[in-house]
């Protein structure tokens, strides 16, 4: 009988030996499992521009930069043409995580968070690429722009050069405000670029992306004003022959994410990925910068008129939006107001 119940016990002496190795086993390998398996982060990227213009070569660096520098954990997908949705869009998808990286007109992200932003696009601020690219980097531009974003779940990583803004139309060059009265000009929608054009004589028209080219075609608007590249890559200057340098905005492509996408990001791969989108938006500005001289050698190849105002008609000009300046400068306030326009030296 003693016998019996001895055996009884090392019978379950051994089969909790058994259990407890077994488990312990286990948790070893479901941690190597989940080590070796985890899930990649995922960046998607988000705009309106083509595929093919500097933009989004420069974001295709950026997608094999960090698959190399983080041995695939990060994965960057890049959606140009609109794919994830028009600019407000992608944008207000930012906060609710269907897009991790948004980049286009600064206005857009204006119009969500509020026009105390529209301060990057004041008229004739800057009056050249050098000059932006002091204020902006050097000079504190791009962080004044970040304290306005406080509290808004909004984070501007960097900026990206969308070129100067100049006109382009299907009736003629513009040298002054009697050449703009009546101008029907498409406008991205923010009360900045309406006041900038109602104070320039002009008839601004508030119109999505996707509506602007078949209104251009139809003869709904005369013309619009954006950037030499996006003119190019949308091949404007077929139906819309005449192109004025007017230069008026240095309106960059804020590159958005948010906060709460940045406090995602572990520890070793934050740093990476700053450094990258850093590089991926000097490389885009410069690549942008050079190519604008190729772009109106393409208007002129396809017979289009190129004018470029004079040092004089830009002052006449920017005269003329005293009114926008004061504006802006209660809408963002007083102080950064004034600390942004003394990035411009002003």
């Amino acid at each position: 009988m003693k016998i019996k119940k001895v055996m009884a016990i090392i019978l379950v002496v051994a089969l909790l030996l058994v259990t407890v190795v077994g488990c312990a086993s286990g948790r070893g390998e479901d941690a190597n499992t989940d080590s070796e398996n985890q899930e990649p982060i995922v960046i998607k990227i988000s705009n309106t521009d083509t595929s093919s213009r500097s933009t989004n070569v420069a974001c295709q660096w950026f997608k094999e930069y960090m698959a190399e520098q983080t041995d695939g954990r990060v994965v960057v997908e890049v959606y140009p043409d609109g794919q994830l949705g028009d600019d407000p869009e992608a944008c207000k998808g930012l906060l609710l995580g269907t897009v991790e990286i948004y980049f286009g007109l600064s206005g857009v992200p204006g119009s969500i968070i509020g026009n105390r932003l529209d301060v990057v696009d004041l008229p004739f601020l800057y009056d050249s690429y050098d000059d932006w690219v002091t204020g902006s980097f050097e000079k504190g531009g791009l962080d004044l722009y970040n304290e306005l974003l406080e509290d808004s779940g909004y984070y501007c990583l960097d900026f990206m050069y969308n070129g100067m803004k100049s006109l382009i139309s299907t009736e003629k060059v513009y040298h002054n405000t009697d050449d703009l009265k009546g101008y029907k000009l498409r406008i991205t929608p923010t009360d900045m670029n309406l006041a900038i054009w109602k104070a320039l004589g002009a008839n601004p028209t508030p119109m999505a992306w996707g509506e602007v080219y078949t209104s251009l075609v139809q003869g709904t608007i005369d013309g619009l004003d954006h950037s030499l590249g996006v003119f190019n890559d949308f091949k404007f200057y077929e139906n819309a022959q005449y192109v004025t340098l007017t230069e008026h905005q240095s309106s960059p492509y804020t590159v958005m994410t948010s906060t709460k996408f940045m406090d995602s990001l572990p520890e070793d791969i934050k740093p990476i990925f700053l450094e990258g989108i850093k590089q991926t938006c000097e490389m885009q500005r410069a690549d942008e910068r050079a190519l604008e001289e190729v772009y109106v050698q393409n208007f002129l190849d396809a017979g289009a008129t190129v004018y470029e105002l004079t040092k004089e008609e830009k002052d006449a000009l920017y005269m003329e939006c005293e009114s926008v300046y004061e504006m802006q400068r209660e809408r963002t306030g007083a102080e950064i107001f004034d600390a942004f326009l003394a990035t411009a030296g002003k």
